[in-house]
C-alpha cells in the first residue's frame, strides 16, 4: 500500500521542459554545420587564390 502511494506521488517530467534543450541542441548542430561548410569554402578559396595565381 505504501509503495503504491509513493508511485502515485511521483510526477513524471513534462515534455515541455525538454523541448527548449532539444531546440538549442538543434540550433547548435546547425551552427556547427554552417561553420564547417564555411571553413571548407574558405579553404577552397584560399587554395584557388594560392594556386590560381590570382
Amino acid at each position: 500500500m505504501r509503495i503504491s502511494r509513493l508511485s502515485q506521488l511521483h510526477i513524471p517530467p513534462t515534455r515541455r521542459a525538454s523541448r527548449p534543450t532539444a531546440r538549442r541542441q538543434m540550433r547548435e548542430r546547425r551552427t556547427a554545420q554552417a561553420l564547417v561548410v564555411f571553413g571548407i569554402v574558405l579553404a577552397a578559396v584560399e587554395l584557388y587564390v594560392i594556386f590560381g595565381g590570382f
